[in-house]
């Protein structure tokens, strides 16, 4: 029975000093840790798969990970009827129509607007139709125009038909007050033409 190998036999003299260092030390340790212990015999040959489900859950917590998914579904369900309906039941005290300029003639939208809450948010939903879908990463704004100035509300997406998104902004809202819905895409700096106004 021979020794262990020697440092030099295995990687040569062709090594920085730090790295040969570095690496010594390393070799020295596992000469003192030994070989490893032997396999014991219960370990020889690697268990039959064929004769186990295969499952990542052990078989008596599958039906419950079954119900657990039918009541996270079932939740999610309720939630979203909940949600819209509170929105298709907005109480609004005012309502203002859009209209869609020349850069979208087809285009339509209603905004009705709610009362201040206690802490100075003003609720309002914003119901569009006629906008095309952007591309991946484009998107329209909505701005309350006053005094000249643009107050951004929110940001939203379509889809086909008519979309209608929510928004809570800290604006007070004023009889000649206006709206715009304008239309960013990836790459621009500047948000695009005006498409929506009141």
């Amino acid at each position: 029975m021979t020794g262990p190998p020697e440092f030099r036999d295995l990687l040569g003299d062709d090594l920085p000093a730090e790295d040969r260092a570095r690496l010594e030390r390393v070799h020295e340790l596992l000469i003192a840790a030994g070989p490893p212990p032997e396999l014991p015999p219960s370990l020889a040959e690697a268990p039959d798969r064929a004769s186990r489900p295969p499952s990542w859950l052990p078989r008596r917590r599958v039906g419950a990970a079954f119900a657990l998914a039918a009541t996270i579904a079932l939740v999610a369900f309720v939630g979203g009827y909940v949600a819209g309906h509170e929105r298709n039941n907005f109480d609004s005290t005012r309502q203002v129509s859009m209209h869609g300029t020349s850069a979208a003639p087809g285009a339509r939208g209603v905004i009705k607007l709610g009362d201040r809450d206690k802490g100075g948010n003003s609720p309002m939903v914003v119901t569009v139709r006629g906008l095309p879908r952007l591309a991946e990463r484009g998107y329209y704004d909505l701005y309350l125009t006053r005094d000249g100035r643009f107050l951004h509300c929110g940001s939203f997406n379509v889809e086909a038909g008519a979309t209608t998104v929510g928004f809570s902004v800290p604006y007070k809202f004023e009889r000649n007050d206006g709206w715009v819905v304008t239309r960013w895409r990836r790459g621009e700096h500047e948000p695009g033409p005006a498409l929506l106004k009141t």
